[in-house]
């Protein structure tokens, strides 16, 4: 380990280290100076240790993140190996999947961006887009922190409040599930003839109910009970409880929460939520013939079923980015229209894309940052309560 030269060595006049003289004979006058020189070389090795401990938990972040994703690709992979079915694998339309995947996360992350706008320190859109792309890989390490833990990091490095971003994650993630819950309500009530399934009430028995309807208010459910959640004056109280052991998190870390920045959020999230329905149509088109008039009928059973079973995924954190549950909904809800061996390859497939999407995305705007592509941090606003 490198250590500090003697800061004193070159001071004219100044007794050398180890004889008499440095320990009887020291000018009182050069206690001062001494000891700001000191005081300084401590300062820049408490500095640059800092530097190496930053780099080393940025080492050891995208590590996780590389072992996370690499074992979701292999068990994915895996899963699909089983299901032996003689499939026409178009790459161009998997590509066209990642792209509307890709569209479908961009408009999150305006919101996320939007939610930032509303706190008293606001980042450049394109730091706050970029934070928001390359944490996504986060969510395939087991416990789901790790996105908020990149996200808060990366907005942080560019003027945002790191609480005040962690507090923006879960905000832009909670409304993006209200919207998922309401869109898959009302795909499910559009998705035509619906299934039976028989279960066995205590009292009435045997009884026959329609899988559609069925998963139509289970996902209503979901989406008023998120929604009261997201609701301004509600949100704010909970983020206040929620922040108290985080420090530098009071009152004003928090955005100004408002029915305009909510509704906002619903309509971003909702024309992500028909991007990431397209996405999986693309996939459905890139391993069979179909036609595009046959794409279209199903389109909102696979809208609602890719926004149910997301919904469900993030509901049941157990499992690192929603694994197994995410595809088991998918697969079900898919069934009636796909068929079953096909709804299992294409939900399988879509993680696949959606993966590779993610990893070549935090690939193209990882750089930008370290090349200067992002403007200064934008004058902070003044944060100001309410929910008007």
């Amino acid at each position: 380990m490198h250590l500090a030269a003697d800061p004193t060595r070159d001071l004219p006049g100044f007794p050398r280290a180890g004889t008499l003289d440095h320990v009887d004979r020291v000018p009182p006058s050069w206690f001062p100076r001494v000891s700001s020189v000191r005081r300084k070389v401590f300062l820049m090795n408490r500095v640059r240790w800092r530097k190496r401990l930053i780099l080393a938990v940025k080492v050891v972040v995208a590590a996780a993140v590389v072992w996370g994703v690499g074992r979701h690709v292999l068990r994915t992979w895996s899963d699909l190996k089983r299901h032996e079915l003689v499939l026409q694998v178009s790459p161009a339309y998997l590509a066209v999947s990642g792209l509307l995947y890709l569209v479908g996360l961009t408009l999150c992350a305006l919101f996320y961006d939007d939610v930032l706008k509303a706190s008293s320190t606001p980042i450049p859109r394109l730091a706050a887009v970029r934070a928001y792309l390359i944490s996504h890989l986060g969510k395939y390490v087991p416990g789901k922190a790790m996105v908020v833990v990149m996200r808060a990091g990366m907005s942080a490095q560019h003027g945002a409040r790191g609480a005040t971003a962690a507090i923006a994650t879960f905000y832009e993630t909670l409304v993006m599930m209200a919207s998922g819950g309401l869109i898959a309500a009302a795909g499910f009530a559009m998705g035509g003839p619906s299934p039976l399934a028989t279960v066995n009430l205590p009292v009435l028995g045997a009884t026959s109910i329609p899988v559609f309807q069925l998963a139509s208010l289970g996902s209503l459910g979901l989406g008023l009970g998120f929604l009261v959640v997201v609701w301004p004056s509600v949100f704010r109280r909970i983020a206040l409880v929620a922040s108290l052991p985080i420090p530098g998190a009071g009152p004003d870390a928090l955005p100004r929460f408002t029915k305009r920045l909510m509704a906002l959020g619903l309509a971003r999230a909702s024309l992500s939520w028909l991007a990431l329905g397209l996405s999986q149509l693309a996939v459905v088109r890139g391993l069979t013939p179909w036609g595009y008039r046959e794409l279209l009928a199903t389109y909102p059973l696979v809208v609602a079923s890719v926004a149910l079973a997301t919904v469900a995924g993030f509901v049941i954190a157990v499992f690192p980015g929603g694994l197994g549950v995410r595809e088991g909904v998918l697969m079900y809800a898919l069934g009636p229209a796909l068929g079953v061996d096909l709804a299992v390859v294409a939900a399988l497939v879509l993680r696949l894309v959606w993966v590779a999407a993610e990893f070549v995305a935090a690939l193209a705007v990882g750089p930008l940052a370290s090349r200067g592509d992002i403007p200064p941090n934008p004058l902070p606003q003044p944060s100001t309560s309410g929910s008007s």
